[in-house]
């Protein structure tokens, strides 16, 4: 049987994964799947413009209080602290990608697609130099990797979720590949290390996964 430790493991291996591929990436894919994806015209598709907002921190972080406040009101402690878990991690991990979106200052695909612009301009600031890492895979992989840490069951197909969701992202051409994988990695860390932090400094009071017993 999977020990939680080997499990950890495992994760912080996914992590690690997801930022090896994002470095070949950027140098061999990025450009030619953007293109690819552009000429394909997925950006019209309404499924995929409906499920890329489910990367929007909003989604997450407004449920996990709402059950935060209640689960705390009912005394439901193991609840309120998963939530309290999504909350960290999401915020935490979404202040982190908003300033290495700015120090990398990195264009966006509609430069290349429009006038063949491509690059980073660190530093920069807009929409069009906000590219890398992509917050919405950022969340994705903050708030699917809390729930696969909650419910280690569903691991694996909630951790594909999250891939799917910060897929559309290149498929609309608001990102390139290498933006969705780094900001996959960003929010899973943001996740772990939440939990790891967690552990470390609180043990007695650190949320149980679902299936197993507290102790």
């Amino acid at each position: 049987m999977t020990t939680a430790r080997e499990s950890q493991r495992t994760l912080w291996l996914l992590v690690g994964a997801l930022v090896a591929l994002a470095v070949p990436a950027h140098f061999a894919l990025d450009e030619r799947v953007a293109r690819a994806a552009h000429d394909a015209k997925l950006v019209q598709s309404q499924v995929l413009q409906w499920t890329t907002e489910l990367g929007e921190g909003v989604w997450w972080l407004v449920p996990a209080g709402v059950v935060f406040v209640v689960a705390a009101w009912r005394k439901q402690h193991n609840l309120a602290r998963w939530a309290f878990a999504m909350l960290a991690a999401v915020g935490a991990s979404g202040l982190v990608v908003n300033l290495l979106k700015i120090l990398a200052g990195r264009m966006r695909p509609k430069l290349l697609l429009e006038n063949g612009r491509s690059g980073f301009e660190p530093l920069s600031t807009g929409y069009d130099f906000s590219s890398f890492p992509s917050g919405h895979s950022t969340t994705c992989g903050a708030a699917l990797m809390v729930l696969a840490l909650a419910f280690p069951r569903w691991r694996w197909p909630l951790l594909a979720i999250s891939v799917a969701i910060a897929s559309t992202r290149v498929a609309i051409t608001a990102h390139y590949l290498s933006d969705i994988l780094a900001g996959l990695a960003l929010g899973m860390t943001g996740a772990l290390a939440t939990i790891a932090i967690w552990r470390r400094r609180w043990p007695k009071s650190v949320p149980v996964p679902a299936g197993t017993t507290a102790g």
